[in-house]
């Protein structure tokens, strides 16, 4: 074994092969681990990273993980991540075609984060290649290190239009596998997020650190939103499924409202992206095929959207009381911008139709499954709603929807609705056919 000198360390262990790596794991990994945290220079930093994660991280038992790894590994790797992010920030309003140096170094500092995220997602893909359930507290550290560095470059890519001026087209191509990787990064964590194992008697630890990981990555679909539908599409898929898969343990402690709220800001935004498409074609006299299969991708992004909606109310209905306006809104915000309404865009009879079919029809269970739910009912017939214009005749669709479902509900949830009977006495509201009626004279 080579003496205490960091480089001669490192070319040692370039020879070594795994079962040395295994045997010798005891010995040399403090070793390793105290370069690794006095490493000063970037390139000697992702270097001896790299060593760790390829070359020792295998032969880490999953018990061990988070003590012996994670916890030592991860901090410094962040730290890293933050200095290399600050420099491309600080210094992007210098660029410039003519400051060749200045290009130079940030295109090395690109490159430099792009091999810290291939780092990275390597570690998470070894973690993923264990062929055992992965108990959250193994791996405490990274779902929440990992989100970090996601969320931050996608804002960084998101930003880089204005960040870097005029001079993007100088480190375009950088910028295009940084978000490559994030990508890249991101679906590898999703994918060993999808083996961890929460028991019912798991730790009040590990139930918060799910919950923290489900609203960190509801807040990366907020950045995301408007940069890639396949990608926006896929983490809200995660942010569903992981609330259904541990329902019973985090159905409790997610933040409802926020989930909801997105839902619904997502949704009408798609929606909105689809008549705004519709609309351009309308005007313009033509379809072109570029433009027509945008239309269908949007529209299929409304369907997921309203898919999912209709998914989380079933599921945690008896939590939404207090999304309830923001769920009414919805529907009369999108029925405000859909014929008949006046004041709907100009769109063909063919993408009305395809709007109504895959979109609305897709919608429709999100009345239905509202029906029975007292908070719901109590602000739809709420006496002084204070409605615009535009939201008068949207109301009526929805209170003439309601009477065309109410046959199929069972008698009490009939009775609620028609007869207006033991409504909340903070809430002043009207039967449904006095809403109707009152609605119908308004206007």
């Amino acid at each position: 074994m080579s003496p205490a000198d960091p480089e001669l360390l490192l070319r040692e262990l370039g020879g070594w092969d795994g079962a040395l790596c295994r045997r010798e794991l005891p010995c040399v990994l403090p070793r390793l681990l105290s370069v690794y945290q006095n490493s000063d220079d970037w390139t000697e930093h992702i270097r001896v990273l790299r060593i760790l994660t390829e070359m020792f991280l295998p032969h880490i038992g999953l018990s061990e993980l988070e003590q012996t790894f994670f916890s030592k590994v991860l901090p410094k790797a962040i730290q890293l991540f933050d200095d290399l992010l600050y420099e491309l920030s600080s210094q992007a309003k210098g660029l410039t075609s003519q400051n060749r140096e200045l290009c130079k170094a940030m295109r090395n500092v690109l490159q430099t984060i792009v091999q810290l995220l291939e780092t990275l997602t390597g570690c998470v893909r070894h973690i993923c290649t264990l062929q055992e359930p992965v108990p959250l507290e193994s791996i405490r550290s990274l779902p929440s290190s990992i989100l970090y560095v996601i969320k931050n470059t996608f804002m960084h890519c998101k930003d880089s239009e204005s960040l870097y001026s005029g001079c993007l087209h100088l480190i375009s191509d950088l910028l295009q596998s940084l978000f490559k990787e994030t990508y890249s990064l991101q679906k590898q964590l999703m994918e060993l997020l999808d083996m961890i194992s929460m028991e019912s008697a798991s730790a009040e630890d590990s139930i918060v650190d799910m919950i923290s990981v489900i609203h960190t990555v509801l807040e990366i679909c907020s950045v995301i939103s408007n940069m890639d539908h396949a990608l926006h599409a896929n983490t809200w898929k995660f942010i569903i499924k992981q609330s259904l898969k541990h329902h019973s343990l985090l159905q409790s402690h997610l933040k409802h409202t926020d989930i909801l709220s997105g839902l619904c800001k997502d949704t009408l935004f798609s929606f909105h992206s689809c008549l705004q498409l519709a609309e351009q074609m309308k005007l313009s006299g033509t379809q072109e095929s570029t433009d027509y299969k945008l239309f269908q991708r949007t529209v299929k992004l409304c369907r997921f959207f309203a898919n999912s909606l209709v998914h989380y109310i079933k599921e945690f209905i008896p939590f939404l009381s207090d999304s309830c306006c923001r769920l009414h809104q919805l529907y009369l915000q999108i029925y405000s911008k859909f014929p008949p309404s006046l004041y709907a865009p100009v769109i063909s009879e063919a993408h009305r139709d395809e709007i109504t079919r895959v979109f609305l029809v897709a919608l429709d269970p999100f009345v239905h499954q509202l029906l029975p739910f007292r908070p719901f009912l109590e602000q739809v017939l709420r006496e002084k709603l204070d409605l615009s214009p535009e939201l008068h005749l949207p109301q009526c669709h929805l209170l003439v929807t309601v009477m065309d479902k109410l046959p199929s509900q069972p008698e009490d949830v009939q009775s609620l609705w028609i007869t207006g009977s033991q409504f909340s006495e903070e809430v002043p509201s009207s039967a449904l056919v006095s809403s109707l009626f009152l609605f119908v004279c308004r206007e």
